[in-house]
């Protein structure tokens, strides 16, 4: 049924653009996508950037106010993806009051009951999420600068940090840490929809702006 959803929405988008060669490149996109959840982010960043492309909102990618609130959003992806290396870091080198302040803005609200996972974790993982973050930054200077590169530093950065967190949210102790007693909308709903729709926002905006520099190219 989500996939369904995702292809109509996609064809929907395609439908909004008309003859334009971006609609059968989200088509194909779709194809590429093998999670269902994945694939209907992206179906919505596609009908949002329809819609976007179709209006005078995309002007407003023009103007470096517009880049520089963009480029704050993608600086929210860097904390994102360095906040587990950061929290290891206190933790490892015993600088418990950052680990502390840290853990705060944590479920649970302290840093303790992530030692396991934090024993658990293996240091590769981080190098990925500390990549992520390296690419993420280099795209919201590229973003600042009005460079192309933006888009692309953003489309290679989510990928490797979502595959961290992946493969660390799949092991049991991950489970176990993140296991409570009473359900939460905020924390098992609100936060996790969040941080999907958020970066699907951000590349689609990302992808609107990479276009407009490659017009402009072509017109010089």
């Amino acid at each position: 049924m989500i996939r369904g959803l995702a292809v109509r929405l996609v064809k929907h988008a395609a439908r909004v653009l008309g003859t334009s060669p971006w609609s059968e490149a989200m088509k194909s996109e779709l194809e590429h996508i093998d999670g269902d959840y994945e694939a209907l982010c992206w179906a919505i960043g596609c009908v949002v950037a329809s819609y976007v492309e179709r209006s005078s909102v995309a002007t407003l990618l023009h103007t470096p106010t517009a880049r520089g609130l963009l480029a704050v959003a993608v600086l929210t992806q860097v904390l994102a993806f360095l906040f587990a290396t950061a929290l290891t870091l206190a933790v490892r080198l015993e600088h418990l009051r950052i680990a502390a302040f840290l853990g705060k803005f944590t479920p649970g609200d302290d840093y303790r009951r992530f030692i396991p996972l934090i024993d658990a974790t293996p240091w590769w993982i981080h190098v990925l999420w500390i990549t992520a973050s390296a690419l993420f930054l280099a795209c919201a200077i590229a973003l600042l600068l009005d460079r192309r590169a933006a888009f692309a530093a953003f489309a290679a950065a989510w990928p490797l940090g979502a595959i961290g967190n992946w493969i660390s949210e799949s092991t049991p102790v991950y489970r176990q840490t993140f296991s409570f007693p009473a359900p939460s909308f905020a924390r098992d709903v609100a936060i996790p929809a969040a941080a999907a729709i958020v970066p699907a926002m951000i590349a689609v905006a990302l992808w609107i702006h990479a276009r407009r520099v490659s017009r402009a190219n072509l017109r010089q």
